[in-house]
């Protein structure tokens, strides 16, 4: 809360419940036997994902982290069903994180968490050409939006970052996540959007959720490559915001892959300021 505004308690709680079923592997630090790091990890088929690091604040944290992080991929590689490893990790603390992936053979990737204060934004009219049109959230579209995201990331850095947006199949199970599953806060659909062209079929959308009681946040946009340059971000955008405000919500926040300096530029044009920096890390076999 204090750093991102963010209640993570909702995840919290699925972590108990997995941790008691035994479902989520990882390690804890201790000293004098007690709690003061912990890492867990996921593995989905032939992926491991590093999911969190947190630590105390304490003198010797980075040590436990480091300790933790070498403990996990070591598990993961050694793994030989494993052929790739991701992380996305905000660090807390002033945590220093990068080093001990890249030690590892991780490719490193800077990203930033973004945000605006909703209510120092001016409010602007929808300005799209006349044969498109934003519609609200319908997850009947869920199957050609994820056709769509995939298609958008094609060649991106992003796809690299993450592999569910390198195939359609991907982009659904990550789209369907965000609406389903708390991880990325709880989904807004009075904030999430569809864009449809002239001939009714989606070319853009945006999805939210509340992440505490006042803050929001915009875990994905996307424009068909073939519409972008036509405003239709922009008018998911504000479409977003407009919903926002209208939740209670008075901050949203994103992330965004420094590399990808088109995004990042525009978001700076919109208002959003960097928060915090952090990285992605993948491996691959």
């Amino acid at each position: 809360m204090s750093d991102l505004d963010w209640d993570y308690a909702p995840v919290r709680r699925i972590l108990v419940s997995f941790i008691q079923q035994k479902l989520l592997p990882g390690y804890v630090a201790l000293v004098d036997h007690e709690a003061v790091a912990y890492i867990y990890f996921l593995v989905n088929q032939a992926k491991g994902i590093i999911g969190a690091i947190y630590a105390a604040r304490r003198s010797n944290s980075q040590q436990a982290v480091d300790e933790l992080l070498s403990l996990s991929i070591t598990s993961l590689r050694d793994a030989q069903n494993i052929c790739r490893v991701e992380a996305q990790i905000l660090p807390f603390h002033d945590l220093e994180l990068t080093h001990a992936f890249t030690r590892h053979g991780f490719a490193h990737y800077p990203r930033h968490f973004m945000e605006l204060d909703l209510t120092r934004t001016p409010r602007r009219p929808n300005q799209l050409l006349q044969q498109e049109r934003i519609v609200p959230w319908n997850i009947a579209y869920l199957p050609r939006l994820a056709e769509m995201t995939s298609a958008s990331y094609r060649g991106q850095t992003d796809a690299v970052i993450c592999q569910d947006y390198q195939s359609r199949e991907g982009c659904e199970s990550y789209l369907r996540s965000l609406v389903e599953n708390p991880g990325c806060g709880f989904f807004l659909p009075e904030a999430s959007f569809i864009c449809l062209d002239e001939h009714g079929d989606p070319c853009g959308f945006i999805t939210s959720s509340r992440i505490s009681g006042s803050a929001g946040m915009i875990p994905q946009i996307a424009v068909g490559p073939s519409h972008q340059g036509k405003g239709i971000g922009n008018a998911l955008m504000h479409s977003a915001f407009e919903g926002f405000l209208a939740s209670g919500i008075r901050t949203v926040s994103l992330t965004v892959t420094a590399e990808n300096r088109r995004a990042f530029q525009w978001y700076q044009r919109l208002g959003f300021l960097t928060r915090k920096q952090f990285g992605a890390f993948v491996w691959q076999r």
